[in-house]
C-alpha cells in the first residue's frame, strides 16, 4: 500500500484527466460499508454509494468473498463460451423479472455500463421497428456515448460542447416535455397531463418512431418521479403506436426505490429495460433486458461485447443482489427512505427549501431562490459544508424546460443497508448544512 508522501507525489502529477470531475482532491484509502477513509485521514458517510453503485455498501464480505473465489477459477473468457456466474446471473435476474414483468419470459444481454446498453437498447428497438427516429424526455441523462449524449438533456455541460457534431444525429433523436409531476399545478386529468407532449411529437413523425426513452425517475435531472398518471399514458401512446417503450433503470433499478425497478411503482411493464450499476456489487456490470420474443429478433453478430458479463463482475453482482433479497433490503429502503422524508420535508419553505421527493433511497431535496429559480450556489455550498462535517452527496438537476448547469438539487442515495445510526447521523448534517449555507 502506498504511503501518503507517495499518494501526494502522485495527485501532483495530475496524470489523470480532469474531464471527469472529481468532487474532492482526497484519495480514498479503504472503504466498508458506508464509510470512506482517505490518505489525507479523513472518514466520511458515503450518501452517494459511487452513485448508486453500491447498494450493500463497500466491499461487503459476500461479495468480497465473490470476487476471490471467481478470480480463482475463471476471469476471462468473452463471447468463446458461457460462463456459470453468467448463466447463474441470467436465471437470478428471469425469476425477479417474472414478478415485476410477468408474462413471457425475459431474456438479459450483459454489457459492461448503463452508457454501452443504452446504445444497445436503442439498436435492438431499431431492428425490431424497421423505424428511426427515437425520443426522450427533457431532463433525461442516458449516458455518455456519443448517442446517450444525444439522448441526453439534463445538464447542458453533459453535450453543449458537442453540439456542432451532435446535430445531424438530432434529425432522429427528439425530446418530448417531461411530465414531472411533483409539484405540477395542473390537473391530473389526462387532458392536461404533461405527457401529452409526447403524442404531439408522436403525431408529426407518423410512423416513424422506433422508441421512447425514459426514465421512470429521472436521475440527473433532479430525482423528479413520473407519476402513474404520467407513465399510463405514455405505456398507452407506445403501444397504441407500435413504438418500444424503453425503460432507463441504470440509476433507480435494484432495490433503490424499495422495489426491484422503479417502474412497478407505476404499474406499466416496459418493452425493454436497461439496467447497470448496482448490478455489478461494485465492478463494472450492466446490461438489456428484454422478452425472449424480441431479444431473438436479433441475429447472432449483429451486436456483441468483449468484456461484458466477466465472471468477476457477474459473480459480485449475483452475490450483492442475493444480499439484497437475503436481508430484506427492498422493504428497509422504503422504510427509510421514508424516514428521511420526514425528517426533511418540514424543512420545505425554510433556508431554500422548495421540495423534498424521491421514492426509497433515491430522494431530492430541491433549493431555490427566492425568486423560485434554481439555486445552484446554495446547492454547492451545501454540498461543500457537508463534505467539511463528513458526509458526502452528490448534486442533480436541470430546470424544466431549460436544460442546463444549474443542480438545483442535493440527492441522497447511501446504501440500502446502511445503519439506522448512521444514516441519523447523515440527516444530521444535512440538515445542518442546508440551515447554514448562504
Amino acid at each position: 500500500m502506498l504511503d501518503e508522501q507517495s499518494v501526494n507525489a502522485l495527485m501532483a502529477e495530475r496524470a489523470l484527466a480532469e474531464v471527469v470531475g472529481f468532487e474532492t482532491d482526497e484519495v480514498a484509502l479503504e472503504a466498508t460499508g458506508s464509510s470512506i477513509v482517505t490518505y489525507h485521514g479523513k472518514r466520511f458517510i458515503d450518501f452517494t454509494s459511487g452513485i448508486a453503485v453500491n447498494s450493500v455498501g463497500h466491499s461487503h464480505p459476500d461479495v468480497v468473498q465473490a470476487i476471490v473465489d471467481q478470480a480463482q477459477k475463471v476471469t476471462h473468457v468473452s463471447d468463446t463460451m458461457r460462463h456459470t456466474p453468467q448463466l447463474e446471473l441470467a436465471s437470478w435476474m428471469r425469476a425477479r423479472f417474472a414478478e415485476a414483468a410477468p408474462g413471457e419470459p425475459w431474456t438479459f444481454l450483459l454489457k459492461n455500463s448503463g452508457s454501452e446498453s443504452i446504445d444497445a437498447a436503442a439498436k435492438l428497438a431499431l431492428k425490431v421497428t424497421g423505424r428511426k427516429k427515437l425520443i426522450a424526455f427533457d431532463g433525461a441523462f442516458h449516458g455518455r456515448t456519443i448517442l446517450g449524449t444525444t439522448l441526453s438533456h439534463s445538464k447542458k455541460a453533459h453535450w453543449a460542447a458537442y453540439e456542432q457534431f451532435l446535430e445531424p444525429l438530432r434529425a432522429n433523436v427528439h425530446h418530448a416535455p417531461a411530465p414531472r409531476c411533483t409539484g405540477c399545478a395542473l390537473t391530473k386529468s389526462a387532458d392536461a397531463c404533461c405527457a401529452n407532449g409526447l403524442a404531439e411529437l408522436i403525431d408529426s413523425f407518423g410512423d416513424d418512431v422506433a422508441a421512447v426513452f425514459m426514465e421512470p425517475m429521472q436521475g440527473e435531472g433532479g430525482y423528479r418521479p413520473f407519476s402513474t398518471e404520467a407513465a399510463a399514458l405514455i405505456r398507452k401512446l407506445t403501444k397504441e403506436r407500435g413504438i418500444v417503450l424503453i425503460v432507463d433503470e441504470v440509476q433507480s433499478g435494484w432495490g433503490r426505490t424499495g422495489k426491484w425497478f422503479a417502474f412497478e411503482h407505476l404499474g406499466i411493464v416496459p418493452d425493454i429495460v436497461v439496467f447497470g450499476k448496482a448490478v455489478g456489487g461494485g465492478l463494472p456490470l450492466a446490461g438489456v433486458a428484454a422478452p425472449n420474443s424480441t431479444m431473438a429478433k436479433w441475429e447472432p453478430g449483429e451486436h456483441g461485447t468483449t468484456f461484458g458479463g466477466n465472471p468477476i463482475s457477474c459473480a459480485a453482482g449475483l452475490a450483492a443482489l442475493k444480499l439484497i433479497e437475503r436481508e430484506g433490503l427492498l422493504d428497509r429502503a422504503a422504510r427509510v427512505g421514508d424516514a428521511i422524508m420526514a425528517r426533511m420535508s418540514p424543512m420545505i419553505g425554510q433556508h431554500g427549501v422548495t421540495d423534498v421527493r424521491g421514492r426509497g433511497l433515491m430522494i431530492g431535496i430541491e433549493l431555490s431562490k427566492p425568486d423560485g429559480s434554481p439555486d445552484y450556489a446554495r446547492c454547492e455550498a451545501v454540498k461543500r459544508i457537508a463534505r467539511d462535517e463528513g458526509l458526502l452527496v452528490l448534486t442533480c438537476g436541470a430546470k424544466i424546460g431549460k436544460p442546463g448547469t444549474d443542480n438545483s438539487a442535493i440527492r441522497l442515495i447511501p446504501p440500502l443497508n446502511t445503519p439506522d445510526e448512521v444514516v441519523d447521523k447523515a440527516i444530521d448534517i444535512m440538515i445542518d448544512a442546508i440551515s447554514t449555507a448562504k
